[in-house]
């Protein structure tokens, strides 16, 4: 591992009026505002040294208030704890509060089954996104280059890639609600070495750059090399243009995949099958490609494969359906819907709970909140299925009398007698009636007192226990799908 010159060098004034090169970029990029707090990713190389450098020379003329972020992804061992190290000792060298983060990418790659590379940057961006909510940071600076912009519009043709991927890493985008903005997206690599060799600013190499087993190095280091060599010597700026004009061409397609998809798009996060099949190829691959990034599927995932396999699905007629995705994901067909899951279905743990009564009580799993209080008045719930929440029922009091209530999950064989129909049911049989997804009915819960299933959220209350008129006493229940509140019981 080698470091570059040394980091004991005074930076540039930031009193200046006349600023280099580098420094007026950033500047006058129109993605930083005055008055800003700044999370800044800094890897500890010689691009991301630079911004740090950079923002800091004119943080007092736009009035910046600059935190370090370094993430430690525990892959390359000594060396990647120095790294860390310099990091932090330069956050201190030039009063910059830092943050160092770490994580085990290699294991978080297994878990979850996709590459080191990409694990690796969901856990930077995650840890970054997490500091820029702690501090009350108004965007997160990365580093990215003319280089990167270059690099990454090539690996995504070699991926067979669409418009959107051809507009390359735009100059600002969102990571978990989170503003992350590139202010050097238009500076190549070497200029940022020259600012820092000039400056007398060190940086540590990486390398893992050299390792042409990853595809990124090689398009770096062959391919790009090759290109400008044989074609066109200004390749990279080439492609940085062919960039910036597909991401401006792309921009009304964008709008109309946006409303299309909401258009497509259910409350549980699935989609409709019908509303799909109603578009042309090129408007619902978009709609389904901007769907899988919206429930997880990392946007790099997402490729042509990807959305072929999705089709599939799409084609596959009324009945239901799998294709495996990458990583683990899958996209399944059931009752006209399409929905994409993580490792398969999954059944709950079996659970059963006394809720209290009146009071709020927290049942997990399934992970929903019970509220029981004394209200008069009949509650006719909206049309629903069975197990879609919030639901809201009521019940006799006198019925109820002192029995407790218990939230449960279902049992094969378990029957409710529905209110306004004639003899019983099996809840199993009510839930494929009522086309509730396979995957999602062990999580249904039922309302049990005095032996009886008395209610099914989503669904009618057992006969028997009504309210006769609406001044009758009443036990009012409602159960909703929340994070656990701080303070409240859990059973």
């Amino acid at each position: 591992m080698a470091t570059q010159a040394a980091t004991t060098a005074r930076m540039v004034p930031t009193t200046h009026t006349t600023r280099v090169p580098v420094e007026r970029t950033v500047a006058e990029s129109g993605l930083i505002r005055s008055g800003s707090t700044l999370v800044v990713a800094v890897s500890g190389g010689a691009d991301s040294v630079a911004l740090l450098a950079a923002l800091r020379a004119i943080a007092r003329l736009k009035r910046l208030r600059l935190v370090v972020a370094h993430m430690e992804h525990g892959i390359r061992g000594a060396a990647s704890r120095a790294d860390a190290e310099f990091v932090a000792a330069l956050a201190r060298r030039w009063r910059i509060p830092a943050r160092i983060g770490r994580c085990r990418a290699p294991l978080r790659a297994k878990r979850r089954r996709m590459s080191l590379e990409a694990a690796a940057r969901e856990a930077r961006y995650d840890f970054l996104s997490r500091v820029a909510r702690e501090t009350g940071a108004d965007a997160v600076a990365t580093a990215h280059t003319a280089d990167d912009q270059a690099e990454t519009v090539l690996m995504n043709i070699c991926r067979g890639t669409g418009v959107a991927g051809l507009g390359g890493v735009p100059p600002a985008g969102t990571w978990r609600g989170v503003r992350i903005v590139r202010p050097l997206l238009f500076v190549g690599h070497a200029e940022l070495v020259e600012y820092l060799t000039r400056g007398g600013i060190g940086w540590r190499e990486d390398e893992t750059n050299a390792d042409d087993r990853f595809m990124r190095n090689r398009i770096r280091r062959q391919v790009i090399p090759m290109l400008a060599e044989t074609l066109n010597p200004s390749i990279r700026a080439a492609l940085c243009r062919l960039a910036e004009i597909c991401r401006n061409e792309a921009e009304p397609i964008e709008a109309a995949t946006a409303a299309r998809f909401g258009q497509a798009a259910l409350p549980d996060g699935g989609l409709s099958a019908q509303a799909l099949r109603q578009d042309g190829p090129a408007m619902r691959a978009n709609v389904l490609r901007r769907w899988l990034v919206s429930r997880g599927v990392p946007s790099r995932s997402v490729d042509h494969d990807c959305i072929v396999r999705c089709e599939a699905v799409l084609s596959g007629g009324s009945g239901s359906g799998t294709v495996p995705l990458c990583g683990g994901w899958e996209v399944v067909r059931e009752y006209g819907v399409i929905r994409v899951r993580r490792g398969g279905a999954k059944r709950l743990v079996r659970f059963r709970a006394r809720v209290a009564c009146p009071g709020v009580t927290v049942v997990d799993p399934p992970g929903v909140v019970v509220r029981v209080s004394a209200q008069a008045g009949i509650v006719r719930p909206a049309r629903a299925r069975a197990g879609d929440m919030p639901a809201e029922a009521s019940l006799s009091a006198k019925r109820v009398g002192g029995h407790p209530l218990f939230l449960r999950s279902w049992r094969a064989g378990d029957r409710i007698r529905p209110y306004g129909m004639a003899g019983s049911r099996k809840v199993q049989d009510i839930l494929t009636d009522q086309k509730v997804p396979r995957e999602v009915r062990a999580g249904v819960p039922v309302l049990e007192c005095d032996g009886e299933i008395v209610w099914i959220p989503g669904y009618r209350i057992a006969r028997g226990w009504e309210l006769a008129d609406e001044s009758a006493s009443a036990v009012r229940i409602r159960v909703t799908r929340a994070r656990r509140p701080r303070g409240l019981p859990r059973r």
